[in-house]
């Protein structure tokens, strides 16, 4: 008999959250973020593969899209400083590539695109997500924790004031069942989620931040799951990949944190 989708999805949680939880509570800061460096390596796949789907001939960027993608999401994450001389030396890389490598001019500046496009919004966004281990001002395994506590919380308390107190279209075009009153519940439930942590554990967060890092990157979580829908609505996809059972791709699952994790990391630099 087959599971349900629902199953599966519970089955992959409890499954998975357990061991994302121990990696960053007991892991090794290297560890976590090789992690995150693989992470990103199937994010890249996923998004040129569903590239792919609406354009079968573009599939010849994929390879230098994850290698170079992959190369530049390790100089973030591993020696931040040279990133600066890796962000020409990616598009001298890409553009060479893509200017010898084809010879159809009619698609080439639109293969560059995506090129680009694909390493920009994964391997600039994802690394943050193990940067935080070890942010500079306050404990980043805490810090992980908050990002959790404000991302799924949102998505959570979306859901269900959405469902039952969901009158108002969010962006109909982008996510039909999105509402207005399911996003001011989910930052509110982001809130409420933080606050307490502050309170119960994180002694060290002041309070008025605890406060305003949820009202400031629980809408920008929200935008980043609509720019991912906004990628599957043009690529004729529904999801971006099937690598998490019941849960799509990592793209699927991380498009929020992709958003809120730069966010909050520089947000507690600068205060």
């Amino acid at each position: 008999m087959a599971l349900s989708n629902l199953a599966v999805r519970s089955i992959t949680a409890l499954i998975g959250a357990p061991i994302i939880f121990l990696l960053i509570w007991k892991g090794d800061f290297v560890i976590w973020k090789w992690v995150v460096v693989a992470i990103t390596a199937i994010s890249l796949f996923e998004f040129y593969k569903m590239v792919e789907k609406k354009y079968s001939d573009f599939k010849d960027i994929m390879i230098p899209g994850v290698l170079l993608g992959t190369l530049f999401s390790i100089t973030i994450l591993f020696k931040p400083f040279y990133t600066i001389f890796a962000l020409p030396g990616m598009v001298v890389l890409t553009s060479a590539y893509v200017l010898f490598y084809f010879k159809d001019m009619g698609k080439v500046v639109e293969r560059l695109g995506y090129l680009v496009i694909g390493i920009a919004y994964v391997s600039f966004l994802m690394p943050f997500f193990g940067l935080l281990i070890e942010h500079p001002k306050y404990n980043g395994r805490l810090l992980l924790i908050v990002l959790f506590l404000i991302t799924w919380g949102n998505d959570t308390f979306a859901y269900f004031a959405g469902r039952f107190l969901g009158k108002h279209k969010l962006y109909e075009k982008m996510s039909p069942k999105k509402t207005v009153e399911g996003a001011v519940g989910g930052v509110i439930g982001g809130l409420v989620l933080t606050v307490a942590f502050k309170l119960f554990y994180f002694h060290e967060l002041p309070l008025w931040l605890a406060i305003v890092a949820p009202l400031v990157i629980g809408p920008l979580g929200q935008m980043g799951d609509l720019v991912e829908s906004m990628f599957k609505r043009y690529f004729g996809v529904k999801d971006s990949g099937n690598t998490i059972p019941g849960h799509g791709g990592f793209l699927d699952r991380l498009d929020s944190i992709m958003f809120n994790a730069p966010a909050l990391f520089i947000l507690f630099i600068l205060f």
